[in-house]
């Protein structure tokens, strides 16, 4: 099995020559599935852009890595996938997210909910949703609603307010930001300013182990989901109905005139 390409840029680190870098080389089963890169931001999207590389991590510390432009940012946890939104979602939000769900996360026929704290301009945007485009949307509900009872785990993927806590809980560990919306792979660390230490001494690899994973779950989901898609089969049965509407609409009107005549 041919190995991915994985560049990973480093920035605010003086050296690569610490620990959590070491650890990841060192990884025998990241070993397995890519071969990775440590170069500096700009050469890597170069080198994803010409197809030098399968996907860029972005492992920034202690600022967490900037957004690229025309992107939409989604922070991958172990117990949902947030989709942070400055404002109130609209419509176009929605179905954006549930093609993002679909094809990079491989949710199929995802269930979408919507958090915000206060009221919101238009409280029935997910029924109205579900019911002109098909899509399983709820809400809105809370962050205490959405976390009470476990009720995140129902759903493939939750819209959030931009700055809510509920990324934290919702963690279970380790978690990754995914910039979708581009041609590239792209994902990212969190929290990498606040790196913790295991019970041997060693920093926790999460923080980058995590992005990497992600970005190689993502290139797979990407190529399973548009293969699928190339050369659908025809249809097994011909509606007759339609070769009669055809043969209809070929044949001539004949009018009065010429009934008259014969």
């Amino acid at each position: 099995m041919e190995k991915f390409k994985i560049a990973i840029a480093l920035t605010g680190r003086e050296t690569t020559d610490d620990s959590l870098v070491r650890q990841v080389c060192d990884n025998p089963t990241l070993l397995e599935l890519c071969s990775t890169i440590f170069i500096d931001e700009a050469t890597a999207y170069r080198k994803v852009d010409e197809e030098e590389a399968d996907a860029l991590v972005l492992y920034s510390s202690p600022e967490p890595a900037k957004r690229p432009d025309q992107s939409v940012e989604i922070i991958v946890t172990e117990k949902a996938n947030l989709m942070p939104l400055p404002e109130e979602p609209k419509a176009e939000d929605i179905i954006l997210f549930r093609n993002i769900l679909e094809r990079d996360l491989d949710r199929r026929r995802p269930r979408i909910a919507i958090v915000r704290e206060g009221a919101i301009q238009n409280p029935d945007l997910a029924m109205q949703v579900t019911t002109e485009q098909g899509i399983n949307a709820y809400g809105p509900y809370t962050s205490e609603q959405i976390l009470s009872d476990d009720l995140a785990c129902h759903f493939d993927g939750i819209i959030i307010p931009t700055g809510s806590p509920l990324p934290e809980d919702l963690s279970g560990g380790a978690s990754a930001r995914f910039f979708a919306g581009m041609k590239a792979v792209v994902t990212a660390s969190c929290n990498t300013a606040q790196e913790e230490e295991s019970e041997d001494g060693l920093a926790d690899a999460s923080a980058l182990t995590k992005p990497i994973y992600t970005a190689i779950d993502i290139i797979r989901n990407r190529a399973f989901y548009d293969e699928a898609r190339q050369n659908p089969l025809p249809k097994l049965f011909r509606d007759k109905r339609e070769d009669r509407r055809r043969d209809d609409a070929s044949q001539p009107n004949n009018n009065d005139n010429t009934d008259k005549a014969s």
